[in-house]
């Protein structure tokens, strides 16, 4: 009897679901409105906006409330447009992601070193002389990403708050978007846990609430890219001009070209795709040349964020993070500098580990990266029979593990691609594995300045994931069985 009371439910239940499918658009936008709604309502008396330092009073704390009510609504409707199933999972989906969106957003008041030293001082100098001010600072980011820093803090409340929201909708969006192809490949409800493991993994919430990067907004082009060619029908030049934006935007993308040489080499892009994305990338930096800035630099700033040095560099395993800081006080050392004397007898200096060091070190690793990425790209593109997320995961990690300034942002990119292959492509599921514990666990908290593995450590566990996916290591008995038959 029990059996068929719940049978009958079910079914009851399957019949209503079917019903609302048929108005899934409307019904979706309804409940986008209502989860918004109740977030900005949550958030007036409690919830994480509820205390919001230097806001500017309870004008200001109620229109970023708003704004962020309306940023929520925005990418519900995104997911609304992207589902293709039934309206149950569509409803799980939203509630999925306005979770997230809360989780993100703890972390809204937390001011972080790397944000107050780095991002701070150039939102300032705009705020006294606009884009010709942070351009004439001597910073690692590009052109184009400083028109858009200009662009996200011209607000009307505290520029941190801004820049962290456009980050945490950055990587909603691109969330949304790794689902959409999990859908196209038929994972079913593993397209849920694609998106809650993509919606609390820790890097995200590092790198998007606690110290907003403009490299998520490349990440998010990037993504857009990979769905223009994922679509039924292709659009390459989309691809191109989404890969464009995020060249622009950030110098790390320009590590992806080697991936759209291959859609070349196989014919699903053209040439003239990448030369319509070069011509992108040049129109934006026309906001640049017109504030005052000499066209060669422009062109400069592009890949200055992969060779420069930044002042500094945390939450990520790489080069950069293995090798001690050029600032004596930013070193665990920093405590015995005030009592020792070693004076050189020549110049009476102190024999500290100084920035000329630091420099003449890095700019050699910077050289010596390029060739060894040179090679990792002509192993990886030579190897034939593997699947495209592998080939995008190998190119990737060779990418930033030899980038002596990739950030958290820039492996943000990588850490989607993880979550992808362990949902999606069973052979890869342990390196993927290995890489989220490395950037995971490598990660500074912003408040305690504490990580989970020695930075060294994780940059270790990356290479050997990188020689699991170029076949050096096998990657199990699976991948032992296969080369033994």
């Amino acid at each position: 009897m029990k059996t068929n009371r719940l049978q009958g439910a079910l079914a009851l239940a399957r019949r209503c679901d079917a019903a609302l499918t048929r108005f899934r658009l409307p019904l979706g936008a309804a409940l986008a409105l209502l989860l918004a709604a109740l977030t900005a309502a949550f958030n007036v008396e409690s919830g994480p906006l509820r205390n919001l330092n230097d806001i500017g009073g309870w004008s200001n704390r109620l229109l970023f409330i708003a704004m962020t009510a309306a940023v929520q609504m925005l990418l519900l409707l995104a997911c609304a447009l992207l589902h293709r199933g039934r309206f149950s999972r569509l409803a799980l989906r939203e509630l999925l992601l306005t979770a997230g969106l809360l989780i993100a957003l703890l972390g809204i008041n937390q001011k972080t070193y790397a944000y107050a030293t780095l991002i701070q001082p150039l939102v300032r100098a705009m705020d006294e002389g606009g884009l010709a001010a942070a351009l004439a600072m001597e910073t690692n980011l590009s052109a184009p990403a400083l028109t858009l820093l200009c662009a996200i803090t011209r607000g009307p409340v505290y520029d941190m708050y801004l820049a962290k929201l456009f980050a945490i909708a950055c990587f909603a969006l691109t969330a949304l978007l790794a689902v959409r192809a999990a859908d196209r490949r038929g994972l079913g409800i593993r397209a849920e846990v694609l998106l809650t493991l993509l919606m609390i993994l820790p890097q995200a919430f590092l790198n998007a609430a606690c110290a907003p990067q403009i490299e998520g907004f490349a990440v998010l082009l990037l993504a857009m890219s990979a769905t223009a060619l994922d679509m039924d029908t292709p659009r390459p030049l989309a691809a191109a001009l989404c890969f464009g934006g995020a060249a622009a935007v950030s110098g790390a993308a320009l590590y992806a070209l080697p991936l759209y040489a291959l859609l070349i080499a196989e014919k699903r892009m053209k040439g003239r795709h990448l030369t319509a994305a070069g011509l992108l990338v040049l129109v934006c930096l026309l906001p640049a040349v017109c504030a005052g800035m000499a066209p060669d630099a422009a062109l400069l700033s592009l890949v200055r964020a992969n060779f420069g040095l930044p002042d500094y560099a945390a939450g990520s395993p790489t080069m950069m993070s293995i090798i001690p800081r050029a600032n004596p006080l930013e070193m665990p050392e920093a405590f015995l500098l005030g009592h020792l004397e070693s004076l050189d007898l020549l110049t009476n200096d102190q024999q500290f580990y100084t920035q000329a060091h630091f420099e003449q070190v890095m700019r050699g690793l910077s050289i010596a990266a390029v060739a060894v990425y040179a090679g990792l790209c002509a192993l990886g593109l030579r190897k034939q029979g593997i699947s495209p997320l592998r080939r995008a995961m190998t190119l990737t990690l060779a990418a930033l593990f030899c980038c002596p300034a990739a950030s958290m942002g820039a492996w943000l990119a990588l850490d989607v691609l993880c979550v992808m292959a362990l949902v999606g492509e069973p052979g890869l599921r342990l390196p993927a594995c290995l890489l989220l514990f490395a950037t995971a666990g490598a990660g500074c908290y912003p408040l305690t300045a504490e990580i989970l593995l020695p930075v060294a450590a994780a940059w270790a566990l990356c290479g050997v994931s990188l020689c699991m996916l170029l076949d050096v290591i096998p990657m199990g008995r699976a991948a032992a069985r296969k080369e033994a038959s």
